[in-house]
């Protein structure tokens, strides 16, 4: 969630802490790490959450400008009944879990939020992707919530309370110019990466809900089809291309993980029906889901 001025790739964040852990002989070092931080050291992305009028706003541009420090993880916010559910989505796979970056990055949310609005609360609940068979105890209390892990995604449940507190350095002036200055580092970013990696920034928010349609994913990046087209041409590529590569990688990540059904997974690729998924997933690979997932050597046999 930091902000990296130096360079360093999400990953290489990710394995110094793990390693670190492992050199400090310090399971939670995560969490000890975040708990006595400089707040600030989180960059634009803290000052953004500083300047904004209500907690809902700051998660709100934390969700549209994560991207503008780190490609690695997609945010989403989905609200349900009376709390708020903030969840983090990777973009990139890795080897090991990210237990230590997922657990600083928990309770570094947390601190900010209660320093902005002066508030000692405390989520519902907090969920991890890892599981943790030590220091639970110790956890529990630093993140002072119910928390799970094993799920299928790390996030935040927030009662709605929360949601609509105050922010008390708002700055509605100075919120302006921090995004337009985040807007220009996304616009960085997607330029490095081409149209192409703007058209899957777009894709991955979108793939769950179904809405991976050219004209509104052209729309989200302000062109015209025609225009997306073409530029995709030059590019030498075309949306339907990007949305099946994209598919395609993210239906091999998503396989490794047995706690996420077959149903589940052909929902968070925006197929509408299961048949759809293992149709193309016989075609990228030569088998079904379900077989794959069975294969002694997967994922390296269909990868």
């Amino acid at each position: 969630m930091s902000e990296n001025p130096n360079g360093i790739s999400f990953a290489a964040q990710h394995r110094f802490l793990e390693l670190a852990a492992l050199e400090a002989n310090d399971s939670l070092l995560g969490l000890h790490v975040a708990a006595g931080m400089d707040l600030r050291d989180a960059g634009i992305l803290f000052y953004l959450a500083a300047s904004s009028a209500t907690v809902a706003e700051a998660l709100e541009d934390l969700v549209r400008y994560a991207g503008a420090t780190s490609e690695a993880v997609r945010l989403q916010l989905s609200r349900r009944r009376d709390e708020t559910v903030l969840t983090v989505r990777p973009v990139l796979a890795f080897d090991e879990p990210c237990r230590q970056f997922s657990e600083f990055s928990a309770l570094a949310l947390i601190r900010i939020l209660r320093r902005l609005t002066n508030r000692d609360f405390a989520p519902r609940r907090i969920t991890f992707t890892h599981t943790r068979n030590s220091g639970l105890t110790e956890l529990r209390s630093i993140l002072r919530c119910p928390v799970a892990f094993a799920q299928t995604s790390d996030g935040w449940v927030l009662p709605q309370g929360v949601m609509e507190l105050p922010i008390t350095s708002r700055d509605r002036r100075l919120l302006h110019i921090l995004q337009a200055h985040a807007e220009d580092l996304l616009s960085e970013r997607r330029s490095a990466a081409g149209l192409q990696g703007s058209v899957e920034n777009q894709l991955l928010t979108a793939l769950p809900s179904g809405r991976v349609q050219t004209a509104a994913v052209a729309r989200q990046l302000g062109m015209s089809v025609r225009s997306l087209t073409r530029h995709l041409s030059q590019e030498g590529t075309s949306f339907g291309e990007i949305l099946d590569r994209l598919r395609h990688r993210l239906a091999l990540s998503d396989l490794e993980d047995r706690r996420i059904s077959l149903q589940q997974i052909a929902w968070l690729l925006g197929y509408s029906e299961i048949g759809a998924f293992n149709h193309a997933f016989k075609r990228w690979t030569g088998t079904s889901p379900g077989r794959a997932r069975n294969l002694p050597a997967w994922p390296a046999s269909t990868s």
